[in-house]
C-alpha cells in the first residue's frame, strides 16, 4: 500500500476533496453539508492533507477537470490513473467498463453487468456503484435502471445530486420534470 495524500478545493457545487497515492487517485469526495465533513471523509483512510497550491501537477490537472465538470463543461477523465487497491475484481471490472460511457450518455445496471460478462448481475452492479470511490471520474451517476428509473446514488445529496450531475451533461431521465417520488 502506498502513502496517501488528500486535498480539498472549492467548486461550483461546494467544497470537494481528492485523495491519491503514487499509484493514482484513490478517491473523490463530493461536498458534504459541512466543509469539515468533506475533509474528514476524504482523509478517513489516513491521508496526509496537502494545500491545493501544493498538489503535484498531475493532481492539479484532475482538480481543474473536476471543477470544469462541476461547472457543466464537457470533461473526460480518460487515461487518469486510479488506485483501485481497496476494491474487488468485480468492482474494478464494473468501474473500468463504466469509464467508457462518455459525456451525456447513460447505461442501465443490466447493460453494464452484461458488458462485464455478468448478464444477471444488475443488482451487484448497483452495490458496486454504491462503493464507488470516484464519483464523477467513475461516472456512476450515468447508471440508470431499466426504463430510465433513476436507481440510487450514495454520494452526498443522493438522487438530487445524481439528477444535477446528469443535467450538467444534458441528460434528463425523467424529462426534466419534478418528481415527488423515486
Amino acid at each position: 500500500m502506498f502513502k496517501e495524500w488528500a486535498s480539498h478545493f472549492d467548486t461550483p457545487i461546494g467544497r470537494c476533496g481528492l485523495a491519491w497515492t503514487e499509484a493514482g487517485v484513490t478517491g473523490v469526495q463530493l461536498p458534504e453539508s459541512d466543509p469539515e465533513q468533506t475533509v474528514a471523509r476524504i482523509t478517513r483512510h489516513g491521508a496526509d492533507l496537502v494545500k491545493e497550491a501544493d498538489v503535484p501537477p498531475e493532481i492539479a490537472e484532475v482538480i481543474t477537470a473536476l471543477k470544469t465538470f462541476l461547472s457543466g463543461g464537457p470533461t473526460s477523465f480518460d487515461g487518469l490513473r486510479l488506485d483501485m487497491d481497496r476494491h474487488s475484481a468485480f468492482d474494478r471490472a464494473a468501474y473500468d467498463a463504466l469509464r467508457k460511457v462518455g459525456w451525456g450518455k447513460t447505461v442501465t445496471y443490466g447493460e453494464l453487468a452484461a458488458t462485464i460478462g455478468r448478464p444477471n448481475g444488475a443488482q451487484a452492479i448497483g452495490l458496486a456503484m454504491g462503493r464507488n470511490s470516484w464519483p464523477v471520474i467513475v461516472p456512476c451517476h450515468r447508471v440508470l435502471g431499466a426504463n430510465g428509473w433513476m436507481g440510487g446514488f450514495s454520494a452526498p445529496g443522493g438522487l438530487l445530486t445524481k439528477k444535477e450531475l446528469l443535467a450538467r451533461e444534458g441528460v434528463y431521465p425523467d424529462g426534466g420534470q419534478l418528481t415527488l417520488f423515486e
